[in-house]
C-alpha cells in the first residue's frame, strides 16, 4: 500500500499491534486491499488507511477504523499532512464537515426562497 501522502490527506498507521491477523481483518473492512499489502504496511510502519482532508465519508471511515483498531489492543497513530496529529482532529473534522453541510443547505434554501420558491 504505497500511498503517496501529500498535503490534504489524513491517515493512520499502526505503531504496535496486539494481533496482526485481527488488525488485518479490521482494516480490510475499510480498505479492500490484499491481506499481504496490509501486513506489509503494518510491518513497515506505512499508512494502512488514508483519505482526503475534505472527504467527510473518508474521515468517518478513518475514525471508525481507528476506534476498532484501538479497541482490539493496537497502538494507532493519526497523521495530518504527514505529521502526527491528536485523535480530536478526527472529531473536529467531522464536526466541521457537518457545519459546512448545514451552511450550504441554508444558503441553497435562502437562494431558492429569493427566487420565488417552488413554482410548478
Amino acid at each position: 500500500m504505497d500511498y503517496e501522502f501529500t498535503p490534504g490527506y489524513v491517515g493512520i498507521k499502526i505503531k504496535t499491534t496486539a494481533s496482526i491477523a485481527k488488525s488485518i481483518s479490521i482494516i480490510r473492512k475499510y480498505n479492500p486491499v490484499s491481506m499481504a499489502e496490509i501486513k506489509t504496511a503494518i510491518e513497515s510502519n506505512e499508512y494502512v488507511l488514508t483519505c482526503r482532508y475534505t472527504s467527510h465519508p473518508g474521515i468517518r471511515k478513518i475514525k471508525k477504523c481507528y476506534d476498532e483498531l484501538v479497541k482490539a489492543g493496537n497502538e494507532v497513530e493519526i497523521y495530518e499532512h504527514d505529521r502526527l496529529a491528536p485523535y480530536e482532529l478526527l472529531s473536529n473534522l467531522i464536526a466541521s464537515h457537518r457545519q459546512t453541510d448545514r451552511e450550504v443547505l441554508a444558503q441553497v434554501d435562502a437562494e431558492v426562497a429569493a427566487e420565488g420558491g417552488d413554482e410548478e
